[in-house]
């Protein structure tokens, strides 16, 4: 809130609810300028005040926020992204508040089962809608949301638990898991696998679209995956390798599948079905050495985000240490028998 003159008239300048007001009083006289500026904060206050009344629900603008996510450019696997925030918040009592009454305490006071991972779904979701609610003029301003902390996935699925997972899996997710296990893709680009994209041929699957310029590119099929395929494709050459019947056409998850397999297959809720890519990247680095073609299998950009997907085994930093505490132990042992 100020006061300033110039050219010898009074101007005022303020801002409420990230909105800022400026102007002359056309007053030459401070009192008298000080008098139109507190009218003005009022009338500021009250369209405030008004606005706040006629703001929809976080529910009620979920409908138009869902509309939307449909209808942009985004890959499938970031609208059931979305789609997937908005049931976790839906299931909260920040759902039926006012839009203009959601503040960065109230978004930060929400609390969500399982991993930082899977709460920041639910807040980058809240993040986007309020942004969405801000550009489409619903509310003055979007206030700020704070995500959760995230230190990254580090379980991956052992042979046993591979196949554990396998045996339990019904269909689609069998093959699911299986594609994703062998060729580390994401998940979201097996979901979208067309029958006109597979070389038969040369044993390769073409990803023609993703998450980075990188995405496009072309993934070996494992003898398994070439076997689940022939079984899955009945004859077909075009068309979705997973259809279904959402508005999509093709399956956009298999995550209450998953759940159900994890769970009858005895299995730690840390796996999750993204730990196949994780698993399939370390395999294949520590097979390899060879971090570009990683980079290359998974789709990135660049080596910092393919070091995220692999966890090398502890096994090595054990072997390096007992090699060199070899000839150590050797000539301490020569010691002590001398000494008997």
């Amino acid at each position: 809130m100020a006061l300033y003159k110039r050219g010898g008239v009074w101007h005022y300048d303020f801002a409420m609810d990230g909105r800022r007001y400026r102007g002359t009083t056309k007053e030459t006289v401070s009192s008298k300028a000080r008098m139109i500026e507190a009218k003005l904060m009022q009338e500021a206050k009250q369209r405030k005040l008004t606005v706040q009344r006629r703001t929809l629900t976080l529910a009620e603008f979920s409908k138009r926020f869902l509309v939307w996510v449909e209808s942009t450019r985004l890959e499938a696997e970031s609208k059931e992204y979305y789609r997937s925030g908005w049931r976790m918040l839906a299931k909260t009592p920040i759902s039926g508040m006012r839009l203009a009454h959601v503040t960065t305490d109230e978004a930060e006071a929400l609390r969500f089962d399982h991993s930082p991972a899977n709460a920041n779904r639910a807040l980058r979701t809240l993040r986007r809608m309020l942004g969405k609610a801000a550009e489409w003029g619903v509310i003055a301003a979007a206030p700020r949301i704070k995500l959760m902390k995230e230190y990254g996935r580090s379980a991956l699925i052992d042979a046993e638990a591979e196949f554990k997972l396998l045996a339990v899996a019904k269909q689609p997710l069998q093959d699911v898991l299986t594609l994703i296990l062998d060729s580390g893709m994401r998940p979201g680009e097996v979901f979208q696998m067309r029958w006109e994209d597979i070389a038969w041929d040369s044993g390769m699957i073409f990803i023609p679209r993703g998450k980075t310029k990188l995405s496009r590119r072309y993934i070996p099929m494992s003898e398994r995956v070439t076997k689940a395929l022939h079984i899955r494709r009945k004859g077909m050459t075009e068309g979705w390798v997973f259809p279904s019947d959402s508005v999509t056409g093709h399956v956009t998850t298999v995550a209450k599948a998953f759940e159900e397999a994890r769970a009858a297959a005895g299995l730690s809720k840390e796996i999750v079905l993204y730990s196949a890519r994780h698993t399939f990247a370390t395999k294949v680095m520590g097979a390899t050495g060879n971090l570009s073609l990683v980079m290359r299998a998974l789709g990135h950009t660049n080596a910092q985000t393919a070091m995220i997907y692999q966890h090398p085994s502890l096994e090595t930093v054990r072997t390096v240490v007992n090699e060199n505490h070899g000839p150590m132990l050797s000539r301490h042992n020569s010691r002590h028998t001398a000494v008997m």
